[in-house]
């Protein structure tokens, strides 16, 4: 089952040029990021209050010709039942002829191949939170522990860069992949994802756009 948070936000610099609203999730995350704004208002609590699909698509078809795009955020959407999820942005493109977008940590690449196949997504906001086609276990461990907040195994790394060839290479222009310069980092890993990311648009022949962000603790 499907459930969102109750509070949806109205958004004009996630995707540049639209009036956006971010519709987040309550799938939980299967990460706990240094100083994720999110963790402890949607994921760690037990929601009585939450909207189910059905809610979601009543609301949109009521007033989503306000709205140039939809940004389903988390927590981790992806997390949710896949069928579901399918099943869910099949009924709201019927009836909305804005862009979807889809924000992701990309653990499902799976998930993100399968929506992106089906059109479902017009694009994708994906993290890329280290350089991880440098990730060397005997060196990074405690760097990506501290990011993360989970153990990194090598398949966790691997689906998440496989989730960035699978963006940059399918070149949407609503696609980003984005970095934040968190504090606990040092200049070079931030070096060399640009660098790599800089290296996969030029081999996929792709203008996916690419963000650092500055991290903001919380208030």
């Amino acid at each position: 089952m499907l459930r969102f948070y109750p509070i949806m936000i109205r958004t004009f610099d996630d995707l540049p040029g639209n009036t956006s609203l971010v519709i987040h999730s309550l799938a939980g995350c299967n990460l706990h990021c240094f100083g994720c704004h999110n963790y402890d208002e949607l994921v760690a609590p037990e929601h009585e209050h939450y909207l189910l699909a059905g809610d979601i698509l009543q609301q949109i078809k009521m007033n989503g010709y306000l709205f140039d795009a939809l940004i389903f955020s988390g927590g981790e959407f992806l997390m949710g039942n896949l069928t579901e999820i399918t099943l869910f942005l099949t009924d709201l493109k019927k009836g909305f002829p804005g862009k979807i977008i889809i924000n992701t940590n990309g653990t499902f690449p799976e998930k993100i191949r399968h929506l992106l196949e089906r059109e479902l997504a017009d694009g994708i906001h994906i993290d890329m939170k280290l350089p991880y086609h440098a990730f060397d276990k005997n060196v990074d461990m405690a760097a990506y522990q501290a990011v993360l907040g989970v153990v990194p195994t090598p398949a966790l790394v691997q689906n998440m860069m496989s989730a960035i060839h699978l963006v940059i290479r399918h070149n949407s222009p609503f696609s980003q992949v984005r970095t934040v310069k968190y504090p606990v980092l040092s200049e070079e890993y931030f070096e060399q994802i640009r660098s790599y990311v800089d290296e996969l648009k030029e081999r996929y022949n792709s203008e996916v756009t690419y963000k650092l962000n500055e991290f903001y603790y919380s208030a």
